[in-house]
This record gives C-alpha cells, structure tokens and sequence, in this order.
C-alpha cells in the first residue's frame, strides 16, 4: 500500500506538465494589437491568446522579433505562431476560423502635406515607408514589389518597431507617406505627443479579418487554432472581450 501510494504522489504532477504546453508567438511591434513583452499592457491580441490558452492549461510565451523573420522561425516550425496576420502575409499557415481583429491599412502624411491618395498612379508623386513583409493588400504589394529597389517609391523598414521608424523618418522628410492601421498610428502618435503632426489622407483597403496563424510546420498548429477559436466566441460571450479591448480604448467589431 505505502509503494502504491508514493506512485500516485510522483505521477500527478508528471502528467500535469505533460499537459502544460509553452506556446511561442512574435511579431514586430504593432501596438495595441501586440505592444511591449511582459508589461501590463502586451497588446489585445496577446492579452486574448494568454487568457484562451491559459483556460486549456497553457502558457503563452510571447517576443518581438521583427516581422519577415517572425514568418521565418513559424514557418520552420522553431515558435508556434505570429501575431497580427492577413491570410495574405503567411497563406500556408493554419488560420483559426474566428478572426482576432479587424484590422485595415490607411496612408499618413505630415500635417502640412498635401498629399492625398487618389489612387495607385499618385504614389508616382511621393516616397512611401512601408514595413518589410507585411500584405497591404493586392495592389499595393504589387506595387511595392514593383519599386522596392527604387527608395524615391518605396522604403522598407525592417525593424522591430519598423511603423515608428517609419513615422521617425516622416517627421524629419526622408519619407512623405507612411502606410499602416489607423489604430497603430494613433497609440504611437500619443506615445510620442506627436499626434497633431499627422494626417489622415487616404484608406488603402477596408478593414479585413486578422488573426494569430501558427506554424505549417507544427501538428499542434491545428489544435492551438480551434482552441484559440473556439476561445474568441467563449470570450466573447463572457464580456471578457469586451474587458480586453476596453482597457486599450476599443471596442468589439463585431
């Protein structure tokens, strides 16, 4: 009996571990949707992928690690998954079914600029900063890939942070435009109190489903993706979506 007993003791908590996966996601950052690792505000996207996951006995781990090598390292299978995706920028990817976000691209300009987007043709008229692997959608990635070598069309920001550079490099004239989510500017512009240098001046796409996709590589993938969308209606249900985005200044989409 006494044997027995020890057994039981030492196998529980082996079998408690067992079931405790550490789930890696990354992504640039793109705040509010994944902002600074381990601060009380990491980003609603990651603030619905700890509360989902750690409900199914789960541990997120997430990093900012710039986007082009984010795909990389998921799509070879050495993290889990990526924060803030099109189905574009990654379609080999496993997807969940229920988006995280809705999320659209728009171009910015400095306040005095007047510039307007008024189709592909004005892009002729300036320098545009883009970040490096990101899908804006059909026709500006076209055309991105078109003038990429050419930095009097398009400059590519590769970094961590590549939307505030690329607001950086606006601000002292080495770029006219920038492209990015109305959301992002907006946080990053406050940060830095430099919200009234900005502008509005024109919408790239409407707003389209994006979503946390994880690695083709991994045969978890496929089960992280039904729990996480499973998890967004449960979330949704509870209010504690609601709850998230709030604490970020937003609201539910749907």
């Amino acid at each position: 009996m006494v044997q027995s007993f020890f057994v039981f003791l030492i196998l529980i908590p082996l079998i408690s571990i067992a079931h405790a996966d550490t789930i890696t996601l990354a992504g640039d950052e793109w705040c509010p949707i994944n902002c600074n690792p381990n601060s009380d505000h990491e980003g609603f996207m990651v603030d619905i992928a700890r509360q989902v996951f750690a409900e199914k006995g789960h541990v997120v781990e997430y990093k900012i690690i710039p986007w082009n090598r984010s795909l990389q390292m998921a799509r070879s299978g050495k993290i889990n998954g990526v924060v803030g995706s099109y189905v574009e920028d990654c379609p080999d990817f496993v997807f969940p079914e229920n988006e995280q976000a809705l999320i659209g691209f728009s171009f910015f300009v400095k306040e005095d600029s007047p510039w307007v987007f008024s189709g592909m043709a004005s892009l002729g008229e300036i320098r545009l900063g883009v970040a490096a692997n990101y899908s804006y959608g059909d026709a500006l990635d076209r055309y991105i890939e078109q003038y990429k070598q050419d930095s009097d069309r398009v400059q590519i920001n590769y970094g961590n942070t590549p939307v505030e550079n690329n607001l950086r490099k606006l601000l002292t004239g080495r770029i006219d435009a920038v492209v990015s989510t109305e959301a992002v500017i907006l946080h990053i512009s406050d940060r830095l109190d430099i919200a009234d240098q900005f502008k509005l001046a024109g919408k790239v796409n409407e707003p389209k489903k994006t979503f946390i996709a994880f690695s083709p590589e991994l045969d978890s993938s496929h089960d992280y993706a039904h729990i996480l969308s499973k998890g967004m209606n449960d979330l949704r249900l509870s209010g504690d979506l609601a709850k998230i985005l709030a604490k970020y200044g937003l609201r539910d989409w749907q």
